[in-house]
């Protein structure tokens, strides 16, 4: 009997402490409203995030995609759904298929568009107009 209680005891304690493994088509669970923004005088789109993606705010998250590598020696990273010449920025997509990366220190020299899985902490911005909607602190990524 003692053996069983151990046994699931680190079945579910194992299971708490684990990532959650998300694809991008969880990550689209979001809209954006005009607000206006007086300390920026003018209309500003803010995210608002259903409940699938609330539920992942500030958890462990792992997901893969592809390293655009911005400003490398700032480091400056962001993981996409698509490659850089079809990322958000040249029209492919929104905002929500790319998470800027906060990346551990001691990381890996990456090539543009490679491909990674990172794990880190998921950050949902909502009102925030300086970055992306998502963020990954505490991230660590593995080349594929």
């Amino acid at each position: 009997m003692n053996k069983f209680i151990i046994i699931i005891f680190f079945l579910i304690s194992n299971s708490i402490y684990s990532q959650v493994e998300i694809d991008w088509l969880k990550l689209r669970d979001v809209y954006y409203e005009s607000e206006y923004n007086e300390e920026l005088y003018g209309y500003y789109q803010i995210a608002h995030f259903g409940e699938t993606v609330e539920s992942l705010d500030n958890k462990e998250v792992r997901i893969t995609g592809y390293m655009l590598t911005l400003a490398p020696d700032e480091g400056i990273f962001v993981l996409s759904e698509n490659p850089y010449a079809d990322c958000f920025f040249c029209g492919f997509g929104g905002p929500e298929s790319a998470i800027e990366l906060r990346l551990n220190p001691g990381y890996d020299d990456f090539l543009m568009d490679e491909l990674v899985t990172v794990t880190g902490i998921l950050r949902l911005k909502r009102d925030d107009v300086s970055s992306g909607v998502y963020i990954m602190d505490n991230a660590t990524a593995i080349k594929k």
